[in-house]
């Protein structure tokens, strides 16, 4: 359930990139039904109550927002726009976008953040997300203290966050880059009573850190890059996730909006799931894996989680990570791939004896379809390390 209200908080967060403003000659009521549709190409429902314009500044009263579907709506409260002038093509350019505190309370979970401010939005005249000119954009997002609470206690807190994105100079793309810093997590009262026994045990009341993400989108192709997307949390390690794959173009954005609103309100329909389920399974073949890898540096995790689960057994680390060692070769036969096999018992044995860094990564020799890959899963697991080209490497 946390989870959920975590999500809902993010979703939010993100919604409330829409803080802007007209002057006394624009039209505050196409300024706002411009705006709904450049939400609705997202697969976001925006509502507002009235609109008031003065000057260059427009403001949305009673906004709410929601995914087709998915209840309940989320009350934003007023938006203000500052700083609007219209593109001479229909669409609105907005200098600022400010918020200055918005909190959420939905049973026993609040959410709230602060000094919020985005740059140079646009609103276009047509959000029919065909070409980079028809998406709803933005330069500059900054956000202030994020605090999430759950039963009256901060379970999840940050300082600060900045996303930059930029556009490609033949306009056929775009980078991002993205940073949340000051992060603060407190496990101290986790239901488990194992899983808290475990945090004690190794000193993991209380986390911080930061995440940052960078990468780029390709309309044309539909590539999606993730160059980094890092987590960093201080004496526990650092996980980077770095992905491409493409086929996520405008076209295959569009028939995911279809799909979403073909689905509203069918959530209970078995037939209708069945249905999208298939669909889905069908713009899935339009999707290719380009590479993935996964790596994991250790900053004194790994040794605690040894000395832990040996200290339960009576035994010291060294007797721990031998028993592992002699274990994998039997563990990992399963796989009925016996290169693939000694490669992983290497990496992985490797990385027990001295925890620095471990990889996994995913290099196709030629871009795999998602469709192929499913394939080979049902027919013959055990093809999959050789068809995905996957290795295993440790402190490299």
């Amino acid at each position: 359930m946390l989870a959920q209200h975590f999500r809902t908080g993010l979703f939010v967060s993100a919604a409330l990139l829409a803080s802007t403003s007209l002057s006394a000659a624009l039209d505050a009521d196409d300024f706002a039904k411009k705006l709904i549709q450049a939400y609705a190409t997202g697969g976001a429902d925006l509502t507002y109550g009235a609109v008031t314009s003065r000057g260059d500044s427009i403001v949305l009263k009673d906004v709410a927002i929601g995914v087709a579907g998915e209840t309940p709506e989320i009350t934003l409260g007023d938006l203000v726009f500052e700083g609007v002038r219209e593109d001479g093509a229909g669409g609105y350019n907005v200098a600022t976008a400010t918020e200055n505190e918005m909190t959420i309370v939905e049973d026993k979970f609040s959410f709230s953040i602060k000094d919020l401010v985005v740059e140079n939005l646009y609103v276009p005249a047509a959000a029919k997300a065909d070409t980079l000119d028809e998406l709803f954009y933005y330069d500059r997002a900054t956000t202030g203290p994020l605090v999430m609470t759950f039963d009256g206690r901060d379970v999840f807190k940050m300082a600060r966050s900045e996303t930059n994105l930029s556009k490609s100079p033949d306009g056929g793309g775009l980078s991002f880059d993205a940073r949340a810093s000051g992060l603060d997590i407190d496990l101290s009262d986790v239901n488990d009573p194992q899983a808290q026994q475990a945090i004690n045990g190794m000193g993991y009341q209380y986390l911080s850190g930061d995440l940052v993400i960078k990468g780029s989108w390709q309309f044309k192709t539909g590539e999606i890059a993730l160059t980094e997307y890092a987590l960093t949390l201080d004496d526990v390690g650092r996980l980077d996730l770095q992905f491409s794959m493409s086929g996520y173009t405008l076209e295959f954005m569009q028939g995911l909006q279809k799909l979403q609103e073909q689905m509203a309100g069918k959530a209970d329909d078995p037939k209708a799931q069945q249905a999208m389920g298939i669909a889905m399974l069908g713009m899935m073949q339009q999707l290719t894996l380009n590479n993935l890898s996964i790596r994991f540096d250790d900053a004194s995790i790994t040794n605690k989680v040894l000395d832990m689960v040996a200290s339960r057994q009576g035994s010291s680390r060294q007797q721990m990570v031998q028993n592992l060692q002699a274990m994998l070769p039997f563990a990992l036969g399963r796989l009925k791939n016996p290169e693939f096999q000694k490669a992983v018992t290497e990496a992985v044995s490797l990385y027990l004896s001295d925890p620095k860094n471990i990889e996994i990564a995913v290099r196709p020799n030629a871009p795999l379809p998602f469709a192929a890959v499913a394939g080979s899963a049902m027919a013959a697991p055990e093809s999959l390390p050789d068809v995905l080209n996957v290795t295993v490497t440790a402190n490299q």
